[in-house]
């Protein structure tokens, strides 16, 4: 009994893990594709650190074609969602990584 609680349990933390987060949303200034990353320097206490976007979603992508250079230098609020995935490093060990994923792109002035 107590090897199918453990079971249970296991599966629940590890369907849960890999949940998606609240939106969460930014402004930031588009820089560009770089390495297969969707680049924003994101203003932030007087810096500009850069966040890097894995994904974007179909529609966001239908509204602003973020592969052409149309809209580098362009301001944008960028709503994103956070989720974790499994993958291999150099070595072949599994590693757990944050990937964020673009669910909305708003032009701003």
């Amino acid at each position: 009994m107590k090897t199918k609680l453990i079971i249970i349990a296991l599966a629940f933390f590890s369907l849960t893990s890999f949940t998606t987060t609240n939106p969460i949303v930014v402004t930031g200034i588009y820089k560009g594709v770089v390495e297969y990353d969707y680049v924003f320097n994101v203003p932030e206490n007087g810096k500009s650190p850069k966040m890097l976007f894995q994904y974007v979603s179909e529609e966001a992508l239908e509204a602003f074609d973020l592969e052409s250079d149309d809209f580098v230098g362009s301001k944008f609020k960028v709503t994103y969602e956070k989720t974790m995935e499994m993958s291999e490093d150099a070595e072949g060990n599994e590693i757990e990584i944050e990937v964020l994923t673009i669910t909305g792109l708003e032009l701003k002035d």
